[in-house]
């Protein structure tokens, strides 16, 4: 997801720090092959000179790459240090679980911001013992909600929910050039038949034996990797979508370090799911409810109809 450039450039210029990123934000972009990269160069080169301060053109260099995507952002150092030692994340776990009625299971899942290892870990493993336990509890169907799952780090939320999204592909990132980037798998049979680990952050594969009823909430604040989480579910057995459209980033970012340890994050892939279903735009729910009050109704309603 990230890419490391080592930094050999020491003290440049601004329009060198320019001509730098560019170099990589068109490499990298999925915009690349229908966005005039030049133009928008040449308009941030006008605005700067040498005593032009490095944060107005780190400022300037935001404002064109979320104007080429909204996905599209920019970490400053001290930004990106959160999280890589996991103090970004608010919450240590950002998710609750609870049965209603003692018959439906219900995980409510925020989007999880981090890049290490130790809170990834601790999130992925926790997140999944609470799904098992409330499996225990032997729920008639299960809601899933992402209505606050604003995205962040994708593999602690899919391998947590491992369980219920099942074996085998469930999502793709595709390029701008219609090539698989990235497959994502939370576990898949080898040559033998037997079950694989394909996100490390878990200590064993856990499938469920049946193939539970689930309603995934979905709405406007569901996105990036919210997003690739509902297409994860989508087209699942016994699954359905209910809310309103996703905000509409279902999309992969690959980013790169300038070299002053700026990290710019470019969009660079589409979010498809195992049947490559995906176009970049908001996920649409399969039933439409935008009444907070009666969501959890609708939800309660389809299981029992449908289990």
């Amino acid at each position: 997801m990230f890419a490391c450039r080592p930094n050999k450039h020491g003290d440049i210029s601004n329009a060198e720090y320019i001509e730098i990123a560019f170099d990589s934000i068109e490499f990298y972009s999925i915009h690349k092959n229908t966005y005039n990269f030049d133009s928008l160069k040449s308009n941030i080169l006008m605005q700067i000179n040498d005593s032009t301060k490095r944060e107005v053109v780190i400022e300037l260099l935001n404002s064109a790459i979320d104007e080429v995507d909204i996905h599209s952002y920019i970490l400053t150092k001290d930004q990106y240090k959160r999280l890589e030692t996991g103090k970004a994340q608010p919450n240590t776990f950002a998710f609750q679980g609870e049965m209603i009625d003692g018959k439906y299971a219900l995980l409510t899942l925020d989007g999880f911001k981090g890049v290490d290892s130790t809170s990834s870990d601790n999130y992925a493993d926790s997140l999944q013992r609470l799904l098992l336990h409330l499996h225990n509890k032997k729920p008639i169907g299960w809601i899933v909600d992402l209505r606050n799952n604003t995205g962040g780090w994708e593999y602690p939320m899919i391998s947590g929910l491992g369980p219920l999204l099942g074996e085998g592909i469930l999502a793709y990132e595709v390029n701008r050039d219609g090539k698989i980037k990235i497959e994502y798998s939370y576990a898949k049979p080898n040559e033998n038949g037997i079950l694989t680990k394909q996100i490390e952050l878990i200590d064993s594969v856990v499938i469920l034996n049946e193939k539970p009823t689930i309603v995934v909430l979905i709405g406007n604040d569901t996105g990036s990797a919210g997003e690739l989480l509902t297409l994860c579910f989508l087209d699942n057995p016994n699954t359905i979508l209910l809310g309103t459209p996703t905000y509409g980033v279902p999309t992969g970012i690959t980013g790169f370090f300038m070299p002053d340890s700026t990290m710019i994050c470019v969009t660079s892939s589409v979010f498809k799911n195992r049947n490559m279903k995906g176009n970049g735009k908001p996920v649409q729910p399969y039933m439409y409810e935008s009444d907070n009050t009666k969501i959890l109704s609708r939800a309660y309603k389809w299981i029992d109809e449908n289990r």
